[in-house]
């Protein structure tokens, strides 16, 4: 009869070298994971802005009609609305990013309070700058110009 040693699975040691490699591995992941995420949520913004500022020319075109884009810089939020009631409102909330200006062709910069924009039913705006800053400082600069739409977005850090 042949003795064959019992396979008696994983020692400690095996397993606490495993639990400290995989610890180690996320510990040095997490970090740049979180950064990720925060980068994210400034981009989505930008995106967001570029979207609605795209749809607002498009739809003063297709319905022909004066639209008005009105910036909140206390809440975030960006509504669209017409004179056409046929147009729905249209309302976007920016989250865990803060619009900290608006800069509108021939006015003062908006760093508080209201702002608009309106769009004109042949698909004119007013040229305008958004900046939008995260709570790290990262921020992103959209600029719209009258004809050609969303014209150049800035990433950058203050």
């Amino acid at each position: 009869m042949l003795f064959f040693p019992r396979s008696r699975g994983f020692t400690m040691i095996e397993l606490l070298l495993v639990v400290v490699i995989v610890g180690i591995s996320i510990g040095i992941a997490m970090p740049s994971m979180v950064e990720s995420i925060r980068g994210q949520r400034l981009k989505a913004a930008a995106r967001t802005f570029v979207s609605v500022a795209r749809y607002a020319r498009s739809m003063a075109v297709l319905k022909q009609t004066d639209l008005t884009l009105s910036f909140n810089l206390a809440s975030g939020q960006i509504d669209l609305s017409s004179t056409n009631v046929s147009l729905p409102r249209f309302t976007r909330t920016i989250e865990d990013v803060t619009i900290a200006s608006v800069k509108v062709e021939g006015r003062e910069d908006a760093t508080e309070g209201f702002c608009s924009v309106l769009f004109r039913r042949n698909g004119l705006c007013q040229p305008f700058t958004v900046k939008i800053i995260d709570r790290r400082g990262n921020n992103v600069v959209v600029k719209v110009d009258a004809l050609a739409g969303v014209k150049t977005q800035e990433y950058g850090h203050e």
